[in-house]
């Protein structure tokens, strides 16, 4: 695995040009330059040096970032921000019995999902020449898999729904890089056992995340996310009755015009693209307590955008952020998954 020492050349890359500042949805609200990139790269500098050691204050910084790439898409350097700041976070992990512990929780929390599963509907998936592995990581859990085979099947292909696990990004993030690799290799060893098939992902965060085990020692795999391969077999499916939907675009979405070719080709469905609908749910705000005052004013941003548009329904294509906006709604509007709000409304 990576060490923080090894982003050495990229973290002195930085020419502190500020440019993040003008992506950065914190440095919005803050102006703070510790909440920016620019600012983390600055402390990270000195931690390299020796001049500083790691600490509550910086990995205060670091826990403030939204992991939303904003400022990697806009970076002239191409840094991967997120990567880095999850490795600086991975050196205080490992001197923090506070973070070993919240981490032990969030894993058991993980594995309550596995109980969930006995109360999920199932739905067996018909046969086809065309097969494909679909992973549902923590989403599968709670929701099951019947949405994505019900679309799948009428698009001639079988679904194969192993026993996935989480995707890891939960403990990616926080700098726990032991449990990471746990579910990493749980997902090859479940793989190894099925055919040479392309592996479907509906959240977008689990996809990222698969396709991004490759960097750190797992082997390249086919992965393509739902929307895709929708867009891909031409399926224009037909509403029972006319909805007005807006699209909340998560941060990890690189397809995103895929899912926007399915909103705009769906009889019956009006799409109203709300302002700033690829701005982040501010995801990270849910677990940061002490900056719940910064948090909120993103919450307020997007939950107002999601208002003006006047539509009563929001889709989205990652688990996470489908909680975040439903827990902000108010009850003002619903948030459903995309393929599932599909799936519930197709005319058969």
């Amino acid at each position: 695995m990576k060490k923080l020492a090894d982003c050495k050349e990229e973290i002195h890359s930085c020419s502190k040009c500020g440019l993040c500042q003008a992506v950065c949805p914190l440095y919005k609200i803050t102006g703070n330059d510790c909440t920016v990139s620019k600012g983390h790269f600055i402390m990270l500098r000195g931690l390299l040096k020796g001049e500083l050691k790691m600490s509550k204050t910086i990995k205060r910084y670091l826990d403030m970032c939204l992991k939303c790439n904003a400022c990697t898409k806009f970076c002239p350097s191409g840094i991967d921000v997120t990567e880095i700041v999850a490795l600086a976070k991975a050196e205080y992990f490992k001197i923090s019995k506070k973070e070993k512990i919240k981490s032990f929780i969030l894993k058991q929390l993980i594995n309550c999902l596995n109980i969930t599963k006995i109360f999920v509907k199932k739905r067996k998936s018909k046969q086809f020449t065309k097969k494909i592995i679909y992973f549902g990581g923590c989403g599968s859990r709670v929701e099951g898999n019947q949405h994505i085979i019900k679309i799948l099947n009428t698009m001639d292909t079988e679904v194969i729904t192993p026993d996935f696990d989480c995707c890891g990004f939960p403990f990616f993030v926080r700098g726990d890089f032991d449990n990471f690799k746990e579910y990493m290799d749980k997902f090859y060893s479940i793989t190894e056992k099925y055919g040479d098939y392309d592996i479907v992902v509906n959240c977008a965060t689990c996809e990222k995340t698969l396709k991004s085990y490759v960097k750190w020692g797992g082997k390249e795999i086919k992965i393509k996310n739902v929307t895709e391969y929708i867009r891909e077999n031409n399926l224009k499916p037909e509403l029972k009755k006319p909805h007005t939907v807006t699209f909340h675009k998560p941060c990890n979405m690189d397809n995103f015009e895929d899912a926007k070719w399915i909103l705009e080709n769906t009889k019956n469905l009006e799409y109203i693209e709300m302002k700033g609908f690829d701005s982040c749910c501010g995801l990270e705000g849910i677990t940061n307590f002490k900056e719940r005052k910064v948090m909120s004013k993103l919450f307020k941003q997007k939950h107002n955008n999601i208002k003006s548009t006047g539509a009563k329904t929001v889709l989205t294509s990652c688990l996470a952020c489908k909680i975040t906006l439903l827990l902000f709604s108010c009850g003002k509007y619903q948030v459903q998954d995309l393929v599932a709000f599909l799936a519930k409304n197709v005319k058969e």
